[in-house]
């Protein structure tokens, strides 16, 4: 469906610095987003196959945590803490 009808709207300087936060958080063009948001939709988030890649090296970590605990093996805290610090670098990662 052909899109004919323009709208414009304005936002003071903080309005508009919180939308560009979010664009940039669900990787959003400003049209796709104002649509789910003025039409009541859901917004869905554009995954990037960098964000999956990252996603899955958190749950590959979280899994041997899991594994290794669960096999009630004397895990060392380090080996531990050490997983838990990628875990959170690879978050901080994936947000930018």
């Amino acid at each position: 469906m052909s899109k004919k009808i323009r709208k414009t709207i304005r936002f003071t300087e903080d309005e508009f610095a919180k939308i560009e936060e979010v664009l940039s958080e669900h990787n959003l063009s400003f049209s796709e987003f104002a649509r789910s948001a003025i039409l009541r939709k859901k917004v869905k988030t554009k995954l990037t196959s960098d964000y999956i890649y990252h996603l899955q090296k958190i749950g590959n970590n979280l899994n041997q945590i899991a594994k290794s605990l669960n096999q009630k093996k004397d895990v060392p805290n380090s080996t531990i803490l050490k997983l838990l610090v990628e875990i959170k670098n690879d978050i901080e990662i994936s947000k930018k």
